[in-house]
């Protein structure tokens, strides 16, 4: 995922059924978010929520330097997967 403005906005509005997940490939992640969020009646789907709008900020703030030199694996460290 090299559009870190495409991400952070995704990241933002989408986080919470996994958008960031599939955008990674990481599918298996991605499914585990969506059932969570059925599971708990969509406890976790507001926690990531939350967590989606603090992480989107935190990539549209990043030049796109920064942005190059993360490991996109770290950014969704922290969200319930």
């Amino acid at each position: 995922m090299d559009n870190r403005v495409l991400y952070g906005v995704m990241t933002i509005i989408f986080n919470e059924v996994g958008v960031p997940c599939f955008m990674q490939k990481k599918v298996k992640e991605g499914i585990l978010r969506i059932v969570l969020a059925c599971v708990t009646f969509g406890v976790i789907g507001i926690i990531n929520f939350v967590k989606g709008i603090i992480l989107g900020i935190k990539i549209l703030k990043m030049t796109d330097e920064e942005y190059a030199g993360t490991d996109k694996a770290t950014l969704l460290n922290g969200i319930p997967a």
